[in-house]
């Protein structure tokens, strides 16, 4: 009875990382084909929906899958809708004159990225002094006023309203790099990467049964071409009484938790401060997938088929508008936009090598020189249990040596000599080079048995 449990929640498990990387990619496209919505903020600011977003996981987690389903998608919906491949507004820039020349031309633009190292790639890739410049003008293009403009020496680039939507797949090291800057030679101080939301694929074993495509259920690019015709014009949203008050009390614990930390971690200070905005956008974000959802699914006594996209659904489509309710924000949809705006930040948290409940840095090798708190636990239990009272650093087993160097030994050494469980020494040879000898402490019981002897023998 246990094991099927064990193994149906594991499937559970499985089910719903697959689940998370895929609803990211969606609802980051789902932003694009909103064609510059934007959301009337609880402090009177317009928020636009924008959304970078970065799937983190392993070779064969399959977290390409998801890019290419939705790739496909947004290719279909350009496709039914005319629009020639030069004009595309999926855009796969190598560099950042070229993504502004992109921008300038058409302010809607949609990236996704197999490969994260690619993404990275257009930073600096004329100049590496110029990186830092490029990942600023990308954090302008986060929350952008009404125009950008970027000076060269030939020409300046001026760009209207762009919305820019990303996401990347990306190997975890990669990922921990940017949040951290560990790849940047002046560090990450523009916090940039803060500002993408991460979800985390695993790897499971694979799944020989297949489902078979059911006409009857709505598809991605259904979803994203309706989208796309209900939002013709630059539609406003705004919030409901209850759902304003809500979001503006999350809004203001953010707030605190980024000016408590401001003067001791920076990186934790961007984190709440990216989440002040990241709130509203989930919500508006979420109250549009809703919206367009509910409207396809009332389609389905109409649309005879959901297969590839036709010129039936496009007509039909026509017809659809958005009415004053729609716009309309409520206060459920802004509680489950707290809760992911939650999730995203602890997977920002956990990666960044912090405990995502009490803002710790995890100190699994702290003080131990880079070696794993659990090793040298079992390395000096190995040591205190030998038989012998002399332990030459050369005649440690290989297996204790195997992964740690003779300079990380002495660290787990000196340690055990500032506890009081024995000496370091060096060998008194002559010739050649010297050995590294510890010498342990004799326990309590050690010294009672040969004082009793003595005492015993002198009696």
């Amino acid at each position: 009875m246990n094991i099927h449990g064990s193994s149906s929640m594991k499937s559970v498990n499985q089910a719903m990382y697959q689940f998370i990387t895929f609803f990211l990619t969606t609802i980051i496209a789902l932003c694009h084909w909103t064609m510059g919505a934007y959301l009337k903020g609880v402090q009177g600011y317009n928020i636009p929906l924008i959304l970078f977003g970065i799937l983190c996981g392993g070779s064969g987690s399959k977290k390409s899958a998801p890019i290419r389903m939705v790739k496909e998608a947004c290719e279909a919906v350009e496709i039914l809708d005319g629009i020639p491949m030069k004009k595309s507004s999926l855009n796969a820039s190598v560099n950042m004159e070229s993504l502004c020349c992109e921008l300038e031309q058409q302010s809607n633009l949609l990236q996704l990225w197999d490969e994260l190292a690619v993404f990275l790639g257009i930073f600096g890739s004329t100049r590496m002094d110029r990186a830092a410049y490029d990942r600023g003008l990308m954090c302008e293009f986060y929350s952008p006023t009404g125009i950008v403009r970027r000076q060269l020496v030939s020409r300046h680039n001026v760009m209207i309203k762009p919305r820019l939507n990303i996401v990347a797949a990306g190997h975890p090291k990669r990922t921990i790099e940017c949040l951290t800057g560990q790849y940047l030679k002046e560090g990450n101080e523009d916090g940039l990467f803060n500002r993408f939301l991460i979800a985390i694929a695993y790897k499971h074993r694979p799944n020989r049964e297949s489902i078979a495509a059911n006409d009857k259920v709505p598809k991605l690019p259904h979803l994203f071409f309706l989208t796309r015709k209900l939002h013709r014009n630059i539609e406003e949203y705004s919030y409901s009484d209850d759902a304003k008050q809500f979001v503006h009390d999350i809004i203001y614990n953010y707030d605190i938790l980024s000016s408590d930390k401001s003067n001791d971690d920076d990186f934790l200070a961007s984190c709440y401060q990216k989440s002040m905005e990241r709130i509203e956008r989930l919500s508006l974000v979420l109250h549009v997938f809703k919206t367009s959802s509910r409207r396809l699914f009332d389609l389905v006594n109409v649309v005879s088929s959901f297969g590839v996209l036709n010129e039936q659904f496009k007509l039909i489509c026509a017809e659809q508008q958005l009415n004053e309710a729609d716009h309309l924000i409520d206060y459920d949809t802004c509680f489950r936009a707290s809760l992911l705006t939650k999730y995203y930040l602890n997977q920002t948290k956990i990666l960044g090598g912090y405990d995502p409940i009490n803002d710790h840095i995890f100190s699994h090798t702290k003080d131990n020189n880079g070696i794993p708190e659990a090793e040298v636990k079992h390395i000096k239990e190995y040591i205190e249990k030998h038989p012998s009272d002399r332990l030459l650093l050369s005649s440690l087993p290989a297996n204790l040596k195997r992964k740690i160097s003779k300079d990380q030994y002495l660290v787990i050494l000196r340690q055990m000599e500032e506890e009081g469980r024995g000496k370091v020494e060096e060998t008194n040879n002559t010739t050649g080079p010297k050995a590294i000898l510890f010498t342990k402490t004799k326990k309590t019981t050690d010294h009672l048995n040969e004082a009793s002897s003595t005492i015993n023998s002198n009696q």
